[in-house]
């Protein structure tokens, strides 16, 4: 979201994690997300950004996609480069397994790392895919 906010810019992987997190793990409506990037993207379409946020939202009748963030983070940014640019309060973090969990480091990792606060991990909403 750093990203976004300072560029006008996200890949469409992002895009689709902030869809997932937003619509399944927060239940917050589709359209508010929608509207949200519509309103921030430098590269907005309507016929791409709203297929795919009706579609994260199984509104196509298609297979629901719940991103895991977490793994997506493991997978796509597996040294932390991207999450240190644009997360600068982790950016000591070098070459550790959490990176991508920041959360989770002990009070003593977060002095060491100079980390003065560190958001806890949103609880899910998620209650399992529907019928």
């Amino acid at each position: 979201m750093r990203e976004l906010h300072a560029t006008g810019y996200i890949s469409n992987r992002g895009r689709q994690n902030i869809a997932s997190f937003l619509i399944n793990e927060l239940k917050v409506d589709w359209r508010l997300g929608a509207d949200y990037l519509e309103a921030v993207l430098i590269d907005h379409d309507v016929a791409s950004n709203t297929g795919n946020w009706l579609q994260q939202a199984t509104l196509t009748g298609g297979r629901v996609n719940r991103y895991n963030t977490v793994k997506q983070s493991k997978e796509f940014d597996s040294e932390g480069n991207y999450i240190r640019r644009w997360v600068p309060e982790l950016r000591l973090l070098l070459n550790h397994p959490l990176i991508h969990e920041p959360w989770l480091l002990r009070k003593e990792e977060k002095r060491k790392y100079k980390i003065q606060e560190y958001p806890n991990k949103l609880p899910s909403l998620w209650t399992g895919y529907r019928d």
